[in-house]
């Protein structure tokens, strides 16, 4: 257990004084914390830290559920750094969060989305490239297939007139198309 609380919801204009000062009456303060963004925007929390845990319990307990002018403030026992049942942070100040993302203009998901897109497409001609190879072994001797693979081919490769056997035509027929 720790001997600092952590206060959350607190009135915009609080100064660290006040702070302090309020926070004393339930135990001796050593400490006392208002946190501010880079920007120096009050992030509406802080942390005050006592001389023991007893202290610090004590004024858990009395602080919980309070108010400071108009605001009703949380109080709950501070857990350390990197602990592991801290919460995921969200915060739009907090690096790598979706919020901070979109209020800084970074796009990582669209990255994300165009490498699995990607691998996706890649995934996908392999297993039609892989099926191509399979039918063409099978039917590597049909002659009907072939057939189906000649017309079904881009017309770059494939003449326009090769269904017409154009030098076996009678005389009268050439005369008629020309």
């Amino acid at each position: 257990m720790s001997s600092r609380i952590v206060v959350k919801n607190l009135p915009k204009h609080i100064t660290e004084e006040r702070f302090r000062g309020h926070f004393s009456g339930r135990g001796e303060v050593t400490d006392a914390k208002l946190m501010y963004t880079e920007r120096g925007q009050f992030r509406r929390f802080g942390f005050v830290g006592y001389r023991s845990e007893d202290e610090a319990l004590a004024a858990q307990q009395y602080f919980n559920n309070s108010f400071i002018d108009t605001s009703k403030v949380s109080v709950e026992i501070a857990k350390p750094f990197g602990d592991a049942s801290l919460p995921r942070a969200w915060s739009v100040y907090t690096k790598g969060t979706t919020l901070y993302n979109q209020v800084h203009g970074v796009d990582n998901r669209q990255e994300k989305r165009e490498s699995t897109v990607v691998e996706k497409k890649g995934k996908s001609q392999k297993a039609i490239r892989t099926l191509y190879e399979e039918l063409l072994a099978d039917n590597q001797d049909d002659p009907r297939f072939k057939e189906f693979l000649q017309v079904m081919a881009p017309r770059a490769n494939n003449k326009t007139w090769t269904n017409d056997d154009y030098s076996e035509w009678h005389t009268t027929e050439q005369a008629a198309v020309n």
